[in-house]
């Protein structure tokens, strides 16, 4: 008996210190978390590429180099270059912005710019103002958010890039070191993980199927669409097209809407402009082409890797943004989907039937 309650005392000061301590370990790498999230789940989609090197070249170190080699040509190089271009155009815009949202009547002012804009007008003076004014709120308040949100993580950049190079840095040196010793890392994780090999071997193929299929196939998709989307802005001679290619991409992440959250609008200015045949075109190409290819890339990648509702995937999105910011375009399907395989995992385990 008294060895039974001193086992028990000793059970309760293990957890609590271990707790303790995990949650200093947490505080101690905060700061990184996401550095280390974005290695992770770059080293995760690329890992394939680096076994296929492992059968040709049997130095470890040499084909870990490679990939991060890699890595940092095709991915990070490009994405930073095309940040400090977005900054710039964000920068250029936001001022206009302003001063077109500031406007006091602006549905009345747009319309008054627009080609045919008499007969617009003495229609719009024939609807309640009360509803315009509605409407004013509901656009001033949409662009704003957006602008703000496009500023802000803008602003993060410019001001602090020492601290984004220091951060690729720190990133191509977790990234090397991940693909080096990743099978290492894995192994002390699946061995502390209280679950049957059959039960922890579901959770991790689903987690990577999840993260190979959705996330890949959601960049894939979205890289697809700003370029077509870009295509079809300089064509129509819609000014800043690459500023509008990188919202394309952006809205391609949102599982209702997507790509057409920012080609329809276009289209429907491009329309309001007099440019008929343009907007017919336009049109044409953002059904037929822009949004037409999330019917080929997705299921070609991701296949039946997840079964999760599209409205689930909306909310989830909106949430990520919320809580982590740009990342959380990657991580919330990425979590949505390990929640459902753990629900999953308690039916099968609990014998609940659906």
């Amino acid at each position: 008996m008294e060895y039974f309650r001193q086992s028990k005392i000793g059970d309760i000061f293990f957890f609590s210190f271990l707790l303790l301590s995990l949650f200093f370990g947490y505080l101690i790498f905060e700061p990184f978390i996401k550095i280390i999230i974005i290695s992770i789940l770059i080293t995760v989609i690329l890992y394939p590429l680096k076994e296929k090197l492992n059968r040709y070249i049997k130095n470890e170190i040499l084909v870990s180099l490679i990939c991060t080699v890699i890595v940092f040509i095709f991915i990070i190089v490009p994405s930073l270059i095309l940040i400090l271009f977005i900054t710039n155009q964000t920068l250029y815009l936001y001022p206009k912005f302003i001063s077109l949202v500031s406007q006091e009547n602006l549905i009345e002012y747009i319309i008054q710019n627009l080609p045919f804009s008499e007969k617009l007008t003495s229609y719009i003076g024939k609807i309640d103002t009360s509803l315009t004014i509605q409407l004013e709120e509901v656009i001033k308040s949409y662009a704003h958010t957006i602008f703000e949100f496009i500023l802000e993580q803008s602003k993060t950049i410019l001001l602090n890039i020492a601290f984004v190079l220091v951060g690729i840095f720190l990133m191509l040196l977790l990234i090397f070191f991940l693909f080096k010793d990743g099978k290492n890392f894995y192994n002390r994780i699946y061995k502390l993980i209280p679950l049957s090999d059959k039960d922890k071997n579901f959770i991790v193929y689903k987690t990577y199927q999840a993260i190979q299929g959705v996330v890949l196939g959601s960049v894939l998709t979205a890289i697809a669409q700003a370029i077509l989307g870009f295509i079809a802005y300089f064509f129509a001679g819609i000014e800043f097209s690459i500023f509008w290619a990188f919202l394309t991409f952006i809205a391609s992440f949102i599982p209702i809407g997507g790509a057409s959250l920012v080609w329809v609008p276009l289209a429907i200015y491009i329309f309001l402009t007099g440019s008929l045949i343009n907007g017919v075109i336009f049109t044409i190409w953002g059904v037929a082409v822009i949004s037409m290819v999330d019917n080929f890339i997705k299921p070609w990648v991701i296949g039946d890797k997840t079964n999760i509702h599209p409205i689930v995937l909306f909310f989830a999105i909106l949430g990520g943004l919320n809580l982590f910011g740009f990342l959380g375009i990657f991580l919330a399907p990425i979590i949505v989907v390990l929640i459902d395989n753990l629900l999953k995992l308690y039916q099968e385990r609990y014998h609940i039937s659906e």
